[in-house]
């Protein structure tokens, strides 16, 4: 999908997207969160999918999303754990490997989050690191809060397809 055909359905649907999942999830954090994953998802379908209906693959996607959503979840009413069952806890500090591959996997992402467009990486680092809402990022860039979305989206598809493509790379697959 082209990025103005993206965002017209981005303005499009977006609101009906977030009241779904505000719907299901009763969070409006949550909701935005799945919205922006939707759309990500979608993203990633590339120019490839020949989509009839975006729309319907974007509330299709929702519906998986809110099931995901749920799976994610921690129980509600879980235990307490005892004494017994903490000394068969595994230790919290992570293997050797595991903080190789850590190390490696951040290198792979600050290499991505340089090579996004300029306005991409500001969206990003803006809200990642510093933390700012949509909303904030947009009175702040004087852009429209779709528009930091957008780019938002499209700055996640990229970051996370370079980590995948590094993945694919360790495991030695195609």
């Amino acid at each position: 999908m082209s990025g103005d055909g993206l965002d017209a359905l981005f303005r499009s649907c977006r609101r009906d997207l977030e009241r779904f999942f505000r719907r299901r999830v009763g969070s409006p954090e949550a909701a935005g969160d799945l919205t922006q994953e939707a759309f990500l998802r979608l993203l990633r379908a590339g120019p490839t999918a020949a989509l009839q209906d975006p729309r319907a693959y974007l509330f299709r996607t929702a519906r998986n999303l809110v099931v995901d959503h749920y799976r994610a979840a921690p129980a509600r009413s879980a235990e307490p754990l005892t004494d017994a069952a903490w000394l068969g806890l595994p230790a919290d500090t992570p293997s050797p490997e595991r903080t190789l591959l850590s190390r490696e996997e951040l290198a792979v992402l600050r290499r991505a989050v340089a090579e996004l467009s300029p306005r991409e990486r500001e969206v990003f680092l803006l809200h990642k690191f510093e933390g700012l809402s949509y909303a904030e990022i947009a009175r702040r860039l004087g852009i429209a809060r779709n528009t930091v979305v957008v780019h938002m989206v499209r700055a996640l598809a990229r970051c996370r397809a370079r980590l995948e493509a590094h993945r694919r790379d360790q495991a030695g697959e195609p």
